[in-house]
């Protein structure tokens, strides 16, 4: 049908297809905007009682006004097609993000709390949406959800439909999409606001888990699964969840409706403050907390900057980047808190205690190392430390040809998860495989170089450009070194050491060749979404620190670039979330206050945003930004 026209709209783009019939982008011309166009199936409104069903339906569904909902505004007819006129919602559906992988916590919240409030207003008008899935939720270009689709609705006696005929999608047919079903459903129970919830439950448990918490290969199994078997607890799947996030996913899947949250409100209330996990949630018994991480299946651990061993002050920088290396590895594993770069480095030559590092940084773990190259050989040795009590717990040493450097690093860090027991999972434990050999030069340039890019100066820039280039002369195909260029140019263009009119094309240009060689580099998408954010795209820069942040859950600086990101389109709630925890994973880095503290002042918080600037002026009081943001918040106290 595209090309052709409904009444005044033109259809030019097909969005989709469901059981009630095919969704559109449509023009109008008379008010100049796009609006959707679904156009229901002949078959469904074959007999005039369901016309006339279908008409009732609709204008009890236009009376859902809601900015989490896509209004509907209009029913028509055009010779023997019905058709609705629907708010368009730019951007993509939570399906699409999902795509690329798991959510951060604070986001999978923040969306499951508005289509809580969304589900909340339908079910006030008696309305059960039935199909709530990741393909019904779109995300818009600012981030905010809406439901689509109520196709497939049921009315409760309080939707005032003036009619007491059956709904048009009921009479006893299964209805809905299979994975995202209610027990009730399954068994043709009777359904309520309830049911809805159910289906939120299983959203939110793949938006952190990656994984819906019912499969099988087969839909009769699957039904089976979801109407007879407990479902796993969140953190089976999601090492990294908190566990009272688990407890109010267990209390949504319940399978008697009773149990779980008596409506969308309460849901939506205890998503901004769960009720405490060591409790029992309405007859659920969650397992009892413990302050100790082994108990939580959780641990966090502080790499110690290597100590360089070569006797040569030169050859600092590669001590540095076997500990940067170590330390990025380590953040893969998402049931692991790993103390990013910046505040390892600032430990450097502290004459501080193991157990005060512990104590100060939050952590239970320290791994101390040494590193000695000698031409093109190297030798670490690896120390893991129960930091609190200051034992040793492993030690060993590695020799291995400089070529192979990447498969030591991965060594080194499988071998520190596996003592600590540490919960891997099948796509981080894949991603901890040895990549094969390096090209030795190319190796030792881009570790130069990112030596230099954490300097933070504009000269310093310049020359790790020069040294990333160096790289990519000696091996192409280095992909990490396109990343180390894409952060240099976004750096020189965010600070304005360079025109951003130069530098990020230049950005953009070396993410996106990094990424045709590897597209699986957190690194390289998160300096891609920053190029994104710059440029004002805002849906496609989500994406990708979306992305980087599946790939690397403990990519602080991501964490860091994605709050300002979610700042800057006005969601202050959850840019702070998201600045707090990239805090927590780099407790002494000068540039994480500055963050929390931005995202403070944009929600004009201005008091609370001076206290993050006051301690990175204590810690360093030459750092430039912090000094600036200080100072444009004191000027509104």
């Amino acid at each position: 049908m595209l090309g052709r026209s409904l009444g005044r709209y033109k259809l030019v783009e097909q969005l989709g297809r469901g059981g009630m019939g095919t969704v559109y982008r449509a023009e109008d011309p008379r008010l100049e905007r796009d609006v959707a166009i679904k156009v229901v199936r002949d078959d469904v409104l074959a007999e005039d009682a369901s016309r006339r069903r279908f008409r009732l339906e609709a204008r009890a569904l236009s009376r859902l006004i809601h900015p989490n909902i896509a209004t509907l505004f209009d029913l028509d007819t055009e010779g023997d097609t019905d058709f609705l006129v629907l708010e368009f919602v730019p951007g993509t559906t939570l399906a699409g993000i999902l795509a690329a992988g798991p959510l951060p916590e604070p986001r999978a919240r923040a969306i499951a709390i508005e289509v809580a409030s969304a589900l909340q207003a339908a079910h006030e008008q008696g309305i059960v949406h039935r199909d709530l899935k990741p393909s019904n939720i779109a995300i818009t270009p600012r981030g905010s959800a809406k439901v689509l689709d109520f196709g497939l609705a049921a009315f409760l006696p309080g939707a005032r439909l003036d009619s007491a005929s059956p709904t048009m999608s009921g009479g006893g047919a299964l209805t809905g999409t299979a994975a995202y079903m209610a027990p009730e459903q399954i068994a043709d129970r009777p359904i309520d606001a309830r049911t809805d919830l159910h289906a939120l439950g299983v959203v939110l448990f793949e938006m952190l888990a990656g994984r819906r918490p019912f499969q099988a290969d087969e839909t009769v199994a699957l039904l089976y699964k979801i109407a007879n078997d407990p479902a796993p607890l969140l953190r089976t799947f999601a090492h990294g969840a908190s566990r009272d996030l688990e407890a109010v996913v267990a209390r949504c899947l319940a399978k008697a409706p009773e149990q779980r949250f008596p409506d969308a409100l309460a849901l939506a209330q205890a998503l901004r403050s769960p009720e405490p996990a060591n409790v029992s949630v309405s007859g659920i018994r969650m397992p009892a907390s413990d302050s100790s991480d082994a108990t939580d299946g959780f641990r966090s651990l502080i790499v110690q900057p290597f100590e360089n061993r070569s006797g040569d002050p030169t050859q600092e920088f590669f001590a540095d980047g076997l500990t940067d290396a170590l330390i990025n590895d380590l953040a893969q594993i998402a049931a692991l808190r790993v103390i990013s770069r910046t505040s390892a480095m600032r430990l450097k030559g502290a004459a501080k205690t193991l157990p005060e590092i512990a104590r100060d940084l939050g952590v239970q773990y320290v791994v101390e190392g040494s590193a000695l190259r000698v031409q093109d050989r190297v030798r670490i040795t690896v120390q893991l430390i129960d930091a609190l009590a200051d034992r040793g717990l492993w030690a060993k040493t590695y020799d291995r040809d400089l070529v192979d450097i990447l498969t030591l690093q991965s060594d080194v860090a499988s071998a520190i998860a596996e003592e600590i027991r540490v919960k891997v999972t099948p796509a981080e434990q894949k991603r901890l495989l040895p990549r094969g050999p390096v090209n030795v030069h190319a190796h030792v340039a881009y570790l130069r170089g990112r030596s230099l890019w954490n300097r933070w100066s504009a000269e310093a820039q310049y020359e790790a450009i020069a040294c990333f280039e160096e790289a990519l002369r000696h091996d192409p195909q280095y992909a990490v070194a396109y990343a180390g260029l894409a952060d240099c140019y976004v750096t020189l263009g965010s600070t304005l050491a360079g025109s951003p009119g130069e530098t990020y094309p230049r950005a953009r240009e070396a993410a996106l060749r990094g990424l045709a060689i590897d597209p699986d580099s957190a690194e390289l998408h998160a300096a891609l979404a920053g190029v994104h954010l710059h440029d004002w795209e805002w849906a496609a820069s989500e994406s990708e620190f979306l992305r980087a942040l599946a790939l690397n859950p403990g990519y602080g600086w991501a964490h860091s670039r994605y709050a300002l990101h979610m700042a800057t389109v006005g969601r202050g709630a959850e840019a702070y979330a998201e600045a707090t925890r990239a805090l927590e994973m780099d407790p002494l880095s000068l540039i994480s206050h500055t963050v929390v503290g931005d995202v403070l002042f944009w929600s004009r918080r201005f008091e609370e945003s001076i206290a993050y600037y006051k301690r990175c002026h204590e810690m360093d009081p030459a750092f430039g930004p912090g000094n600036t943001d200080y100072a444009r918040s004191l000027e509104f106290v």
